[in-house]
């Protein structure tokens, strides 16, 4: 086998998993990120002649050059990001590194510069991608280090070719698992000294329409097309609700309308309801939620409504705005726990809130100038019902007989909700959501238009549910005097179809979330408290249990905590004592043999690693003569036991040794 061809196979997958493991985390430029792998991919298959490299390395030192200057525009001119460009020369000399000659010998600049890419890659969030190219370099830089040595040794002595059997591959792979084994245990039970990830380059901030100041239904002509971005992950510590499609997570609400779009008012009083309602009103068992979510460019916590607790983490602070919205402040995406009421109080208690505090109406009783028709149809729906809660079902039973699509109108004139509510009958949820909170306004009843999610897609592998841009929806919120805003939804079945579910591709793409997830929570917001609560599990894993009765004694011995990473330790040398031991033991004689073949070399005899016994036996002779004896008796014992199967003693061992003293002591007396 061709050590330096295989050598250099192995230093350009290093740089392959480099290159992998920077995209995974900050992401490439897709130009000479391509440019790059290509040529790495050449230099699998291809190397250049010694001419054709002293030609291709004028090219290079031209390119790296001109990089070098765009680098020193960058600091002393445009004063930007220098990552770009550093990064395009590191790419830049790691492809001419890969393309030279096979004859040069210079492949650790490879490896430092595959490493250097593979380091400056964790100043960003790296994705469970990362994790993957991390295990590949650990496994082809541990190949190409043994390999490496393999070619200066054969080198030094003269040897083409080498035989790799298999045992010395797995030895060597079984000696990469063992260095992923103790990075693992090293980053488990190391200590935390810091809170969330702190990386360079946050997680670029997602869009998603009606996330706004404003929300409009002034859109015409098209189709609203699904999206399978997940912006929501949502773990249920007490157990998946069955109704969990029917959860509304939300969002912003909006109190101004002005007949095509709603809008804040700048100057809302609060208008949330005291949160001892919702404590008090709302009976229903409470619903733990932990909730990690994608940055927005609206900085809102999703959340079940009304939210009774929250508890943040990842370093941001939730604010509760005048509205009763959830914002936060904070870098990063949002990581936090909620608990509301998992439904909302019985029509029959609802029915009796009638009189009390309402909120200002020129906030949630304002309406624009609107057709005639449309005062005229709040009055048909709820004529003969006095109580709130009636009028609020009836309008929503009305408009729930309508149909649902996600097609647009086909002009701005049809783009109306006059036209919605007396020609068309059909819309996507804002229609339907607007023209609820219209009605019932225009029956005096406060209410708020309030968009978020419907539903999601429960991930069996990750354990949550995943919430994409495809279930965005919009709802309405009704006033109770003494319960607050209570959820009302009038959209008719099919607003919470999740388009892409269907995609054949779904399926893999929910089991690659859920690595993600994990990653995420396990790793990147691997913290203190994380830390702290994996020991106590383990802990609780390896305890005895105690009789009822008897008290744990305080003072003196390990804690259990501590026992974990010590057996990760233990485990650790274990496998690294394991990897270094040559599984095949050697015979006596055989061992014997070999140190008289040492002793030979370091009395300046030139041995080859082809050089046969009896050869060796003629080499000493003709040298050293006076330790040609002791060196024969060794020889000739060693043949016996190798080729004549003959079992040799204790006493032919104790010959053999001595006589192996007696040949070194020659061998180091010169003539």
């Amino acid at each position: 086998m061709n050590l330096r061809l295989l050598h250099r196979r192995l230093a350009v997958l290093m740089a392959m998993s480099g290159l992998l493991a920077f995209a995974g985390g900050a992401g490439l430029e897709p130009v000479p990120a391509l440019l790059a792998a290509a040529a790495l991919a050449i230099a699998l298959i291809w190397q250049p002649g010694r001419e054709l490299s002293a030609r291709m390395e004028r090219v290079w030192l031209a390119l790296a050059v001109l990089l070098v200057a765009r680098v020193l525009l960058h600091v002393f001119v445009v004063r930007g990001d220098l990552v770009v460009p550093v990064v395009d020369l590191l790419l830049l000399l790691m492809a001419a590194e890969a393309l030279r000659c096979l004859e040069t010998p210079y492949d650790y600049r490879l490896y430092a510069l595959s490493f250097a890419l593979l380091l400056a890659s964790t100043a960003y969030r790296p994705g469970v991608v990362f994790l993957g190219a991390f295990v590949a370099f650990v496994v082809f830089s541990t190949l190409g280090l043994m390999v490496a040595h393999l070619r200066r040794t054969a080198e030094r002595h003269g040897v083409r070719e080498i035989p790799l059997d298999r045992p010395l591959v797995w030895t060597t792979a079984g000696l990469a698992g063992v260095i992923l084994v103790v990075a693992a245990a090293v980053f488990v039970v190391f200590p935390r000294v810091s809170r969330g990830w702190a990386g360079r380059g946050g997680t670029p901030a997602a869009s998603v329409a009606g996330f706004s100041e404003e929300v409009s239904l002034g859109e015409h002509g098209s189709t609203i097309y699904g999206n399978p971005q997940i912006v929501l992950r949502v773990e249920f510590p007490d157990g998946l609700p069955g109704h969990y499609q029917g959860l509304h997570w939300r969002g912003r609400s909006y109190d101004r309308f002005d007949g095509v779009r709603w809008t804040r008012s700048r100057r809302l009083p609060p208008s949330g309801g005291p949160t001892r309602w919702y404590r008090e009103r709302w009976r229903a068992p409470r619903l733990e939620q932990r909730i990690y979510g994608a940055p927005l460019d609206v900085r809102v916590l999703f959340a079940l409504h009304p939210v009774l607790d929250v508890e943040s983490g990842n370093g941001i602070q939730p604010l509760f705005d005048n509205a009763g919205d959830f914002l936060y402040w904070g870098a990063g995406a949002p990581a936090y726990t909620v608990w509301s009421p998992s439904a909302v109080p019985r029509a029959e208690e609802l029915r009796a809130a009638d009189g009390g505090y309402v909120p200002p109406a020129r906030y949630f009783l304002q309406l624009p100038e609107l057709d005639p028709r449309v005062q005229a149809l709040a009055d048909s729906l709820t004529a003969g019902l006095t109580r709130r809660y009636d009028r609020a079902a009836a309008v929503e039973g009305f408009l729930r007989s309508f149909r649902y699509t996600r097609d647009l109108p086909a002009t701005a004139r049809e783009t109306s909700l006059e036209y919605f509510l007396f020609q068309r009958r059909a819309g996507h949820c804002a229609y339907f959501s607007t023209a609820m909170v219209v009605l019932l306004r225009a029956a005096g009843i406060e209410a708020r238009n309030v968009n978020g999610f419907l539903g999601g897609e429960w991930n069996e592998f990750g354990g949550y549910l995943a919430i994409t841009q495809n279930q965005a929806h919009s709802w309405v919120e009704v006033w109770f005097p003494e319960y607050g805003w209570v959820t009302f939804d009038p959209t008719p079945a099919g607003a919470g179809d999740a388009q892409g579910a269907e995609a054949w591709f779904w399926p893999g793409r929910i089991f690659f979330d859920g690595l993600q997830h994990r990653w995420n929570k396990w790793v990147l917001e691997y913290d203190v408290e994380s830390q702290d609560g994996l020991f106590r599990r383990w802990a609780g894993l390896l305890a005895t249990p105690r009789p009822q009765g008897v008290r744990e004694r305080s003072g003196g011995g390990v804690p259990r905590m501590f026992w974990v990473p010590l057996v990760l330790a233990a485990l650790a040398l274990g496998g690294f004592w394991w990897a270094r031991t040559d599984r095949r033991r050697i015979p006596p004689e055989a061992r014997l043999y070999l140190r008289l073949r040492e002793a030979c070399e370091n009395a300046g005899l030139e041995v080859s690693p082809g050089l046969t016994p009896l050869a060796l036996v003629a080499r000493v002779r003709e040298v050293r003569g006076a330790a040609a004896g002791a060196a024969a008796q060794v020889v000739d014992l060693y043949l016996r036991a190798r080729y004549g199967r003959e079992r040799l003693g204790e006493a032919e061992l104790r010959a053999m040794a001595r006589a192996l003293a007696q040949a070194r002591r020659s061998l180091r007396t010169r003539a």
